[in-house]
């Protein structure tokens, strides 16, 4: 097991050479334009006339598919697969949400099912978005509407699918829709009073 070990790693040593050494160097710079500017893929289509040289040249989305930030709880994902796992993940939310609005004439008749896919295409909405943006930069900008409502969702999952009951099912549905209301009026600019 050792030598497998070694062995990983000296493939990856071999690979990181090889990628330096095939990477080409950089163009010269044109006539009327910074090294910036033509590494920047619009910088170099518009030379002298980059209305935005310095937004183009320079922030950390710049080269956003290549270069990702290091994030600490996902650290075997690449940022494409991350990408790619985050678009399957609003794949199934559209398909949840879709099925439960199939299910909304018969809200009176199947509450708990209409319920049980609302929030499981919630679920995997707020997977999409942990992927995207990382867990633990979404921990740290969580707000208390936040927590209100991932609770909400948990107490609605958790009343559907473990106690059965539909009672309780509607209960935290309705909670998960107010708190989700209050997300959304505290994201306004402005919040209530903005509204009035």
């Amino acid at each position: 097991m050792a030598d497998l070990g070694g062995q990983l790693q000296e493939y990856l040593a071999q690979s990181k050479t090889a990628a330096a050494s095939i990477a080409a160097p950089a163009p010269p710079p044109s006539a009327g334009c910074s090294q910036e500017e033509t590494s920047s893929g619009l910088g170099a289509w518009l030379g002298p006339l980059n209305p935005f040289p310095a937004a183009a040249a320079s922030g950390p989305d710049r080269d956003w598919p290549r270069a990702a930030e290091a994030e600490p709880w996902l650290p075997g994902l690449s940022r494409w697969q991350r990408l790619a796992v985050s678009g399957l993940c609003l794949l199934l939310a559209a398909l949840c949400f879709g099925l439960a609005a199939l299910y909304a004439p018969l809200l009176v008749l199947r509450a708990r099912k209409f319920a049980l896919l609302w929030s499981l295409g919630s679920l995997c909405g707020l997977a999409a978005a942990v992927l995207l943006r990382g867990p633990a930069r979404l921990l740290r900008e969580a707000g208390g509407g936040s927590l209100l409502y991932l609770g909400a969702l948990a107490g609605t999952l958790y009343a559907a699918l473990g106690l059965r009951s539909t009672f309780l099912t509607v209960l935290g549905a309705a909670a998960q829709l107010s708190a989700a209301a209050l997300i959304l009026l505290a994201g306004l600019p402005g919040g209530a009073a903005g509204l009035r």
